[in-house]
């Protein structure tokens, strides 16, 4: 007779995602995955898949709880502006104090280029942050808090791809306060 198979997939995918957070995709083993989450080879095989299908799942994961978390700190600012300037300070502090980095951008570079449904899967992940700094953007140029003249989502794309730029040069130099005056310096800029 078969077993049943116990235990709570959120947790164990959440154990999986640090893994490859940590280690990459290709450097990450069945064995590392199996040994994290605590489960047989079988119970993982049978109910999430394969390693491209579990880490799918921990793409899926990680971009839902940061979507989740942004929103939730944009719903408690006054202003767009102030919640615009809270994400970009904040994420300038992020990038000096996660030591993992972003796995959305590790993915983006290992992967992402070779892996056509990762590709796409993160294509649309990003399309979905753009959409949603743009509408914060657009409401700060509405409330005249910033420079209408500029395209919203090309906006939103320019302050996202300088969260990148600040994640290569940290991990370059290991500069926190270089970190620090390029989001000052962003928010200077986009708010003239």
């Amino acid at each position: 007779m078969a077993r049943c198979v116990e235990f709570n997939e959120v947790e164990k995918i959440e154990k999986a995602m640090n893994v490859f957070w940590e280690k990459g995709y290709n450097a990450t083993s069945m064995q590392d995955l199996v040994d994290a989450m605590q489960i047989n080879r079988s119970s993982l095989y049978n109910t999430i898949g394969d390693k491209h299908q579990l880490f799918m799942k921990c793409i899926g994961n990680y971009f839902d709880t940061a979507m989740c978390e942004l929103k939730e700190k944009v719903s408690k600012e006054t202003s767009a502006k102030q919640a615009l300037i809270k994400v970009i300070s904040d994420k300038a502090d992020w990038i000096v104090s996660c030591d993992k980095g972003c796995l959305g951008m590790k993915t983006s570079f290992e992967i992402a280029p070779e892996d056509t449904i990762v590709r796409n899967v993160m294509s649309k992940n990003n399309d979905i942050f753009i959409e949603f700094m743009a509408t914060i953007v657009q409401k700060a140029m509405d409330d005249g808090e910033m420079d209408d003249t500029e395209d919203a989502a090309l906006m939103a794309e320019y302050i996202a791809t300088s969260f990148t730029g600040w994640k290569q040069s940290y991990i370059l130099h290991g500069n926190p306060i270089k970190i620090k005056k390029m989001s000052e310096f962003l928010i200077k800029n986009i708010f003239k």
